[in-house]
């Protein structure tokens, strides 16, 4: 009788460790479920996003002057550029045709029917005519004009010929010549210089090959306190791009029907074309979803191991989407491409958690209590790489947190944040879940993990020549060296898009690389005045200088103006009159003379009395200076400058430091008083130059962190090298793949170190890793046999990992942004070149120097 009771107890003690297990599988499911409602809470409770400007780097002295301008010196216009040239992929027709005339002015007065649109055009002052004009203004409508007699042009050329409406091309062709020939003191042609490759043909007939088109936005009432639209999108308002897109939908329509093969370019809603672009791309990711669960179904052969991965996996989209969702940053190019990273990584988890827990739930037997038993074994037996290959990739990621450049920043935060996640689902949530259902008995991939054992052997036996194809290859990646860094706009939009073409044919058709570009030199008093006559003078010297070096556009300054209103008055115009002129220079001695003549120019405007032209509005001259409106006092202005080949970042170098030595020998500035280069030119500059400072810091951070928490976990300094060192020959290899195939450094390109390290260090742990538990489990087995059942289960396992991650990230080569779809040709490349280094070559490596077949003291000891 004692037997019995005995197994009673026995069954009874049974079924309450059952018991505890299922309640710890339903307190587990029930825990990630409560995470899951409060992560996805983010997009109803969490912040609508920051708005911040894509493509910003805050704290630096080059763009905070770029902001202080914006928010102290704000401009009550928005230009709306476009410009009529080519159609795409021909060499274009002509500009000047009278049909092409015709139907410039017709899309102009359709523009302009449109009251939604009419209403935020602001009135400005048209040289071309000598009147306030309002709208899109082209060359034809100054012709139209001048014919119908609406303009003072029209009695300076004597025309009393047809108007517009009525006139032959004949006479569409005299009123051209009348206009060409017009001629200003100083030799130019300002008519003539406003049509882009101008010529007569052999019958006297004149031709154009692009002009532009340009008109001036209220921005008062387009996006002021009141006004419709709002300045950011995510705002309460319609982005006021919209009202931009209504004009380029009249604009964009073909001009097939002028017989001539032209067509109206624009600049227009750029920010709508990216974000509808990412909005494009992200579909990518659902495919790249769908992808991998079909690898997931060829690898594990179980519906049920399966739809336990693909729970994961969609938990984690949401979770990822709700964090983000949470701390409000803004969805980006950079951001948008977490999402399959982090798909990749929570295979990889999935792979190794669900294949070892099937192992162990088989080798216990296969009930209901050797399964969930098996699913916290696997979890434990795992954590040292798991765990080790998360914190390392956390580190590796994260390293961008540390960037200056905000895309850059939120990317590391948001990765490290991601990883974790992907370690709670993919590497418990899932083994936990399944561990619920039957498994399959055997090993569907055996015959696989027989052929990978088999090369185990061979690298254990013959380690020098893959250890040879390691140093061969990194050697000469060493001499190949590291590509550019870049910031070319074909790398971040669709070189298809209307704004890539419009940007092509820009440079095609105006020969935008022989002027160069603009930029100027932000003048700051911080507090102190700069209406002195010492300063002033020193800035005037300054500014001949830089035209003497042809480094200006010959454009107007503050000071410039302070000359022509004295001019002004003097021949009789209103304003005060100052007894303190120095005949030199044209400017008041008197900084109080000065400060009453900048008052006048700051209520009234001004202009140049030789040149009519150059008339500057109150508007304008808040654009150029700031003002003090009761004393006068100039607190900052803004200098006008040309930077000639700003994309070649050597010459930008040396030219920033030649002005800035210019400003140093000419300027004089009191006190805190300063000057600072800066415009888009600068801004990019200087952003090009803090993606190379953050490309290089995060590799240096990320390989020092991780091989610190390498030796933390492996306890030997050996071990810990060569287990991170295939990861760093990576990240050489990659780079001087990318020089050679001439890819340079992007925001998405210069991550691929960082990338390679978090990701490749994965592969190499888990190999490293799973060595020395074999080894722990087997003693005396040796290294062959070690490294054999490391590659028959952890080896298979990776393989089939990377084989999902390069089908998932082919996905993103159909993508029509370009930095999604090198995106997706470098991952490729780092995933196979990650997989042969620490799959095919650590093991020999291993074997050569780890030190791993060596008995410790402690073994030789017992």
């Amino acid at each position: 009788m004692p037997a019995p009771r005995f197994m009673a107890k026995e069954q009874i003690e049974a079924s309450s460790a059952l018991h505890d297990l299922r309640k710890r599988r339903r307190i587990t499911i029930a825990a990630f479920a409560f995470v899951t409602i409060f992560l996805l809470s983010g997009f109803e409770f969490g912040p609508s996003g920051n708005g911040r400007t894509a493509f910003s780097l805050e704290g630096d002295p080059t763009w905070e002057a770029a902001m202080i301008v914006e928010a102290e010196m704000p401009s009550e216009m928005r230009d709306v550029v476009l410009f009529i040239g080519p159609s795409w992929e021909n060499e274009g027709g002509n500009i000047l045709a009278h049909s092409v005339l015709n139907e410039v002015v017709a899309r102009y007065d359709e523009v302009m029917s449109n009251e939604e649109i009419t209403e935020h055009f602001a009135t400005r002052y048209s040289w071309q005519v000598q009147m306030n004009v309002t709208g899109p203004w082209a060359f034809a409508n100054t012709v139209r004009s001048i014919m119908n007699q609406q303009s003072p042009v029209s009695q300076q050329i004597d025309w009393n010929g047809s108007t517009f409406e009525n006139a032959s091309s004949e006479e569409i062709n005299d009123a051209l010549t009348r206009l060409f020939s017009i001629e200003m003191p100083d030799g130019s042609h300002p008519y003539a210089a406003s049509i882009s490759g101008l010529e007569k043909d052999g019958q006297g007939v004149w031709t154009g090959s692009a002009s532009f088109i340009f008109g001036e936005a209220d921005m008062s009432s387009l996006v002021g306190p009141e006004g419709e639209y709002s300045l950011i999108p995510e705002d309460t308002k319609p982005f006021f791009e919209e009202w931009e897109i209504m004009i380029d939908d009249i604009y964009s329509r073909p001009m097939t029907n002028t017989g001539e093969e032209v067509h109206v370019w624009s600049y227009l809603a750029i920010d709508t074309e990216i974000n509808d672009e990412v909005a494009q791309t992200l579909p990518l990711i659902g495919i790249s979803f769908i992808l991998m669960v079909i690898i997931l179904g060829v690898f594990f052969r179980d519906i049920r191991d399966v739809a336990a991965a693909s729970a994961g996996l969609g938990l984690l989209m949401g979770w990822m989407y709700g964090t983000q969702a949470w701390l409000g940053y803004p969805q980006t190019q950079i951001s948008s491409m977490l999402p399959i990273l982090l798909l990749a990584l929570g295979v990889d988890f999935s792979f190794h958690g669900l294949h070892r827990w099937r192992a162990m739930a088989n080798k216990n037997g296969g009930d209901e209590e050797a399964r969930l038993a098996a699913a916290w074994m696997s979890i434990k037996e795992l954590r040292p790489a798991l765990g080790l290959a998360t914190i390392t990739t956390m580190i590796a990621f994260g390293t961008a947190a540390f960037s200056s450049i905000p895309d850059l920043a939120e990317w590391g935060v948001l990765a490290v944040i991601f990883i974790f996640e992907a370690y709670l689902l993919l590497g418990i949530f899932t083994v936990v879940l399944r561990s619920g259902n039957k498994v399959k008995v055997g090993d569907p991939q055996e015959k696989f993990a027989a052929k990978m054992r088999k090369l185990a052997g061979i690298q254990v036996r013959k380690p020098m020549p893959f250890i040879l194809i390691l140093l061969l290859l990194t050697g000469s990646a060493l001499a190949i060296g590291q590509p550019d860094t870049d910031f070319n706009a074909k790398d971040y939009v669709d070189n298809d898009s209307r704004m890539m073409r419009s940007l092509e044919v820009t440079e095609l058709t105006f020969e935008i690389e022989d002027k160069g570009e603009p930029g100027y030199i932000f003048v700051n008093g911080n507090g102190i005045d700069l209406a002195e006559y010492e300063t002033l003078e020193s800035i005037q010297q300054f500014m001949k200088k830089m035209d003497e070096n042809n480094w200006t556009y010959g454009k107007d300054s503050i000071v410039d103006m302070l000359v022509w209103q004295n001019q002004l008055v003097k021949q009789g115009g209103p304003g005060f009159e100052s007894q303190s002129i120095n005949n030199d220079t044209g400017l008041p001695s008197q900084t109080s003379d000065i400060q009453l003549m900048l008052l006048d120019i700051q209520r009234n405007g001004t202009y140049d009395p030789a040149d009519p032209r150059s008339m500057v509005t109150p508007g304008g001259v808040a654009e150029l200076s700031k003002i003090n409106s009761e004393t006068g006092e100039l607190e900052m202005m803004i200098l006008p400058m040309k930077v000639g080949i700003a994309h070649d970042w050597p010459w930008m170098t040396d030219y920033k430091a030649q002005v800035e030595e210019l400003i140093d020998q000419e300027v004089i500035l009191n006190g805190d008083q300063e000057a600072i280069l800066t415009g888009q030119s600068f801004q990019r500059y200087v952003y090009v130059n803090a993606m190379t400072t953050s490309f290089q810091s995060s590799i240096y951070l990320a390989v020092v962190a991780c091989f610190v928490i390498l030796f933390i976990v492996f306890r030997d300094v050996r071990l810990s090298l060569l287990t991170i060192s295939p990861v760093i020959a990576v990240s050489l290899w990659l780079y001087a793949g990318m020089n050679i195939a001439g890819v340079s450094l992007n925001l998405v390109t210069l991550q691929v170190a960082s990338l390679a390290i978090g990701l490749g260090l994965d592969y190499a742990i888990h190999v490293t890793q799973a060595i020395r538990e074999q080894k722990n489990r087997r003693p005396d087995a040796g290294m062959e046999r070690w490294t054999e059942g490391m590659m028959g289960h952890t080896g298979s396992a990776l393989i089939a990992s990377g084989f999902t991650d390069i089908v998932g990230f082919s996905v993103l080569l159909l993508s029509v942004m370009p930095m999604f779809a090198m995106f997706g040709k470098v991952m490729i490349a780092m995933v196979i070149l990650a997989q042969a280094a620490c799959v095919f070559i650590l093991p020999a490596m291993l074997t050569k120097w780890g030190g791993i077949n060596v008995k410790s003291a402690e073994e030789l000891t017992a």
